[in-house]
């Protein structure tokens, strides 16, 4: 048996201690939840990702009222609104006068206990809703009697001032769309400087300035 001088012995010793470790194969990263977007207002109703999303403190949305939506008939309005529904007319002696379910012109429903909201129906569809009442919270936020400068916080990017087509002392905010084709929400500022009245819908019918006119 050969043996190898003290020497070599020592100099394979230290090679082996000084050898350098090969490097461990990359992990996969770690899964993270994707961050939330700080550009998406609090209104998950008015979010350009989530254009629909109803509020928890209100039937009002920007694609419907409850359980009715925009653009459905008149059929699924009755039955998905949820009461009996009315038209707006009344005889001599106060009683509402049937609405004429199959007129493809423009008119309005209402809850037969409740003077809101007030339904357009055109062409035999849901085409707008307007509310007056204070009780129910406009899609984002807006209500009867707020002022223009309580608006413009709640809508600070799409909201346009517009004159009143009568008054001029009047003005409304126009909400616009986070997407096109979506509905727009119309508040309408009275002399006082206060909301008397708001509506959603698409265009033209949203901006009907007398009701069905």
């Amino acid at each position: 048996m050969k043996h190898l001088p003290l020497a070599g012995l020592l100099l394979l010793s230290l090679a082996a201690c000084n050898r350098t470790p090969e490097p461990a194969a990359p992990s996969e990263p770690a899964a993270t939840a994707p961050a939330k977007d700080a550009s998406v207002p609090a209104d998950a109703d008015l979010a350009t990702a989530s254009p629909v999303d109803p509020r928890s403190d209100s039937p009002a949305r920007l694609d419907g009222f409850g359980g009715v939506a925009l653009g459905a008939g008149i059929a699924e309005v009755r039955s998905g609104y949820g009461s009996p529904l009315q038209g707006l007319g009344t005889d001599a002696a106060g009683k509402p006068l049937p609405a004429d379910d199959s007129n493809d012109g423009c008119y309005f429903l209402r809850p037969q206990d409740a003077e809101d909201p007030r339904l357009m129906i055109e062409g035999r569809k849901l085409v707008r809703y307007d509310v007056r009442s204070s009780a129910i919270v406009a899609p984002g936020g807006g209500r009867v009697g707020m002022t223009l400068g309580e608006l413009q916080t709640l809508y600070p990017d799409r909201g346009d001032v517009v004159p009143d087509k009568y008054d001029d002392k009047a003005q409304h905010l126009r909400v616009r769309p986070a997407q096109e084709g979506g509905a727009v929400v119309d508040f309408a500022l009275g002399a006082d400087g206060k909301v008397g009245g708001w509506r959603v819908g698409k265009t033209p019918q949203v901006d009907y300035a007398e009701g069905c006119g």
